[in-house]
């Protein structure tokens, strides 16, 4: 332990204990770094961190999730770093003497913790935007990205959208998914998207289909997944990773958990219009504005 800021007590006594059970050096490694990071920027020992610290220790750690200095999974990792550390400090309290004034602060962010946890694998905006940029000449294949990675639709859903089941409200177009309990607003970035697209579409029962013009399958997503991340020369992502971005960027942002849960569905001629009428449940409309990550239509659809 080579934090200045660490007392003799936990140099010499509670962390090489700590970490006698653990099997290899890269765990220790990890924690070493971790709990070493929080003294030193508090500029005090462990034991003498408080609720007011822990407390601010997690909005930082937030703040560079929203700035994209680190992933949502590096702050979970963190957390529950330091959640079993405080914990292996207070279950051996009376063997190393610690007053009980001190406290585990970690431990009441575990819950929100393992929510976003749901979701932990995510993939890096800028190979997202590599993912992008490749299906730039495939309308439908953007089109489809952009659905799972913004909207945070399942690859069973997607497959099953009609053009007609969008409904454009005086206050935003929305679209109905039948397993879900309510409709999704979509952002102006994917309206525009699909507004394009939909120019393109021929007519079939389906939003997407294949080359004789029937209903997609999962499958057909999957493999152009694998696709589109091999042009990009980034790794193999499944839709259901690229799903989870959406999540991650919902967090990432502020949004509670509900919110999330509901998003994920855990709830121009071509679309009916309703005028004079605004949507009543605006939830879905307030999480889609709290994300700040666009989507550019690709370039060859400004010449359409």
């Amino acid at each position: 332990m080579n934090s200045i800021y660490a007392s003799e007590q936990i140099k010499q006594l509670i962390w090489p204990d700590f970490t006698a059970h653990f099997k290899n050096n890269t765990t220790a490694a990890s924690y070493h770094g971790d709990i070493c990071e929080i003294m030193n920027l508090y500029k005090k020992d462990f034991l003498s961190l408080t609720d007011r610290d822990v407390s601010d220790y997690y909005k930082t750690m937030k703040e560079k999730i929203s700035k994209g200095l680190i992933q949502p999974g590096t702050l979970s990792k963190k957390m529950r770093e330091l959640n079993s550390f405080a914990s292996f400090i207070c279950e051996n309290r009376s063997h190393y003497q610690v007053p009980d004034a001190y406290q585990n602060y970690f431990n009441p962010y575990m819950k929100e913790i393992e929510k976003i946890s749901k979701h932990a694998r995510s993939i890096p905006i800028e190979h997202i935007d590599k993912l992008l940029e490749a299906a730039e000449d495939d309308y439908m294949s953007y089109c489809i990205i952009t659905l799972i990675h913004r909207m945070g639709l399942s690859s069973t859903e997607i497959i099953e959208i009609r053009p007609e089941d969008f409904t454009a409200y005086d206050n935003g177009v929305y679209l109905n998914i039948s397993e879900r309990l309510r409709p999704v607003f979509i952002s102006e970035d994917v309206y525009l998207i699909l507004e394009k697209y939909l120019s393109l579409h021929q007519g079939h029962e389906f939003l997407f289909y294949n080359s004789r013009g029937n209903k997609l399958n999962t499958m057909y997503i999957s493999r152009m997944m694998k696709k589109y991340t091999g042009i990009a020369g980034i790794p193999s992502y499944s839709a259901e990773a690229l799903r989870n971005s959406c999540a991650y960027a919902m967090f990432a942002y502020h949004a509670a958990p509900g919110q999330v849960a509901q998003e994920m569905g855990v709830t121009e001629s071509q679309i009916r219009r309703y005028k004079n009428m605004n949507y009543m449940d605006t939830l879905s409309r307030s999480t889609r504005h709290l994300v700040k990550i666009k989507v550019e239509p690709p370039s060859g659809f400004s010449s359409l």
